[in-house]
């Protein structure tokens, strides 16, 4: 073992082996990473913050960089197989003369014969390339519908939802090109580097020439650079303005889409873990009310083509149960309007119906001045675009032994105030939560055995040595634990109900301060496990074998950095 730093002889010393990993693992880290589009009024400052946090997180983390990338990839290869379904159908139905789920004749020319959508617009809407510019909409028509935010991001399930309404954002491929800051020979250099540091480390293991722990960090970033180049290729980078949408039109979907999403509603009681269970949207206490001359389909748990008005619970002589007698509507009744939902549909989890009321009047009242406007635009919107009659679900219950019936809407997030560069539940899904985990999961289990190929190498010392396997071992084995939980839950229908008490926080107090107790103990040692890789990769360096500076003759002949 050679102690101390090595100056470079003829082959390699110390500052060879530093200097060649860490340019690698800059160029894999830095270069791959592809940022959404930044927030609205996101400083320089906090930019480079974000981007600075992104980067450790490469570092630390790349096999999740891996899975960020492989979501966002399948949602824009769903985006894109959606799109141009639509697109070739609105072309059919316009040769046929019928338009149906698009929004004019004028509309169905320009979303079927511009511009075409790619890959590239796929990735565009996936990182928040479209926005509503409200206070731009509400100057136009002097309608402002609410006072929380000045511009909403529409996510891949809202820009599928104009798709589907036949206003497709018309953006030219050139022009998201013209924004993007990337280009694909600093990505083709970053690969041929990174491909260059994988073929010396294979030639030192063909010669049976040991490679350093630096060395084997490095190449679990190379391997993870690689597939992300593959999967964000198309995906434009450091874009700082979106793409405004604007037309006549906006008002009305704008509004329907805020009051489908999260960003509209309010903190429920009792949230759960995930983000999904932490707030109700306005519309998930409504219920739409269509005119008479308007004929809805709903699927779910009735289908009903209604001729009549549906049967909706909106003063107190309708009921037994004494509720509000000036009921909250839209205005716009040629239209259809929006309704408070019959008392009943609140009535879960043992909550008293009483106590359930009152607490969707207060939140009906604290709606703000701008609720009328609100609703009554997102009625305009159920006209506007036919397509959303096919995203209304039929209720039907008996109360009191009367027989009522309501529409429902189909809830989804369609907006958002930004668009986080995780993997959100917002992307479109081409594949199930289960293989989405197994995926991440599995990820973690290799990046973990990639580490693990050191297990009989030579440390500075035991302690080392042991450190490195049992990390190893830590990050590989909650990968596998995660893969068995996810199987669990898929197989034992009794297993998957209690996670599902977990995830909502209704499961016994001892389970939740159990499960929260391991959690915790176990997403530490996770962490720690993953800095203290990193870390013994650097410190090793100190101490190495003697034939760790022994150098590949044929790999000096070629100029490299």
């Amino acid at each position: 073992m050679v102690s101390g730093w090595v100056n470079d002889p003829d082959g390699r010393g110390t500052f060879t082996i530093l200097s060649s990993c860490i340019i690698t693992l800059s160029l894999c880290v830095y270069t791959s990473i592809h940022l959404n589009v930044r927030p609205y009024k996101q400083t320089e400052l906090q930019s480079w913050i974000e981007t600075t946090k992104w980067v450790f997180f490469g570092i630390l983390a790349p096999e999740l960089m891996v899975f960020v990338a492989w979501r966002q990839y399948m949602s824009a290869r769903a985006l894109d197989r959606i799109v141009n379904e639509l697109k070739a159908r609105a072309v059919e139905e316009a040769k046929d003369g019928r338009v149906r789920g698009v929004g004019n004749d004028a509309t169905v020319a320009e979303y079927s014969l511009e511009n075409s959508w790619s890959r590239l617009h796929s990735f565009y809407a996936n990182m928040g390339g479209f926005v509503f510019d409200l206070d731009e909409a509400s100057s136009d028509n002097g309608e402002a519908f609410t006072d929380k935010v000045s511009r909403l991001t529409l996510t891949p399930r809202g820009v599928a939802l104009l798709a589907a309404c036949g206003y497709l954002p018309n953006i030219s491929k050139e022009d998201i090109l013209d924004k993007n800051k990337s280009d694909n020979v600093s990505k083709l250099l970053s690969i041929l580097q990174a491909l260059w540091m994988l073929t010396q480390i294979i030639s030192r293991l063909y010669n049976k020439l040991p490679i350093t722990l630096l060395e084997v960090n490095t190449l679990a970033h190379i391997i993870c650079a690689i597939i992300i180049y593959s999967l964000w290729w198309n995906k434009p980078k450091l874009i700082n303005e979106p793409t405004k949408i604007r037309g006549d039109w906006v008002p009305p979907i704008a509004a329907y889409m805020f009051m489908s999403s999260q960003i509209s509603g309010w903190k429920r009681t009792r949230p759960g873990i995930l983000k999904k269970d932490w707030i109700d949207p306005e519309l998930s206490i409504l219920a739409f009310k269509p005119p008479i001359s308007q004929k809805l389909e709903g699927s779910g748990v009735m289908t009903c083509a209604m001729d009549t008005e549906p049967d909706l619970v909106t003063d107190s002589s309708s009921s037994d149960v004494q509720i509000s007698s000036t009921p909250h509507t839209s205005s716009v009744s040629d239209k259809g309007s929006w309704v408070r939902r019959p008392p009943f549909a609140f009535h879960t989890s043992g909550v008293p119906l009483e106590a359930t009321l009152s607490a969707v009047d207060r939140r009906l009242e604290s709606s703000g001045d701008f609720q009328s406007t609100r609703w009554a635009l997102a009625a305009e919107a159920m006209s506007l675009c036919p397509a959303l009659a096919s995203r209304v679900v039929c209720r039907a219950s008996t109360q009191h032994g009367e027989s009522l019936r309501w529409f429902e809407p189909v809830l989804e997030e369609l907006v958002d105030d930004t668009i986080g560069n995780w993997a959100t539940g917002n992307l479109l899904r081409a594949m199930s939560g289960f293989v989405m985990g197994m995926v991440v999961w599995s990820a973690s289990m290799a990046y973990g055995g990639a580490h693990a190929t050191a297990w009989h190498g030579q440390f500075p010392s035991r302690t080392e040595l042991l450190l490195w396997r049992a990390s190893s071992i830590c990050i590989a084995g909650s990968g596998l634990t995660w893969i068995l939980i996810n199987m669990l839950a898929r197989t034992s229908p009794g297993f998957k109900a209690y996670w599902k008490e977990v995830e909502t926080l209704r499961a016994h107090w001892t389970s939740l301060v159990g499960l929260g107790s391991l959690a915790f103990l176990c997403g530490l040692a996770y962490v720690l496990a993953r800095i203290y890789l990193v870390v013994e990769s650097f410190i090793s360096l100190r101490k190495l074998p003697a034939s760790a500076f022994n150098t590949v003759e044929w790999t000096q002949l070629v100029p490299h950095l």
